[in-house]
């Protein structure tokens, strides 16, 4: 298993990500996660297919830096573009895609929580709050009427959200060393 200083918090993170304009991916280099919006890949295709860029013999493309600078693009954007083109040159090898956590294991989580309950009544409403549509605001709702479960829902989330990270690591091959968030 290889060793990688992965940040734990901005992994788990982009698992809860729900945006579908954003993917991301952790390099396997520097361990940090990096985010491609699909604004950024398709300023990467349109400029590709503006200057006509072919793969050499290799199936490398060139490198864009001195190409990109010709556009007449913020600099920011020059910058997303410049990740999305070293993302897509280095998929599979140097970056991995982070998975998006679907809603029904976050509904899971919700189910497995409230058996952890005690208080009856608090059981009961919250059982109530995720039937049907709305069920995660309902839950969260109900949530800010008791602090000390809303603390422990937090802290129940928390905990197999890193599990979640920790075995999508290790299925990779990965020990997260360092970085900022706990090593579970």
């Amino acid at each position: 298993m290889r060793q990688l200083n992965v940040n734990l918090d901005d992994l788990a993170f982009a698992f809860e990500s729900s945006f579908d304009e954003t993917h991301n991916y952790l390099d396997l280099q520097t361990g940090k996660v990096v985010a491609v919006m699909d604004e950024a890949l398709c300023e990467l295709e349109a400029l590709y297919d503006e200057l006509d860029i072919e793969e050499d013999e290799a199936g490398e493309l060139p490198v864009l830096g001195s190409l990109l600078e010709q556009q007449d693009l913020p600099d920011w954007q020059k910058q997303a573009v410049l990740e999305a083109d070293a993302v897509e040159r280095g998929y599979g090898t140097r970056f991995i895609a982070v998975p998006q956590m679907d809603s029904h294991e976050a509904y899971r989580d919700m189910e497995d929580f409230i058996a952890t309950v005690r208080n009856d009544h608090i059981r009961e409403v919250l059982d109530v709050a995720i039937m049907g549509r709305g069920a995660f605001r309902r839950f969260k709702d109900v949530l800010l009427s008791y602090p000390r479960e809303r603390e422990r829902w937090f802290a129940f989330r928390d905990a197999r959200m890193a599990k979640r990270v920790c075995e999508w690591l290790a299925d990779h091959d990965i020990e997260p060393i360092s970085g900022t968030g706990e090593k579970p």
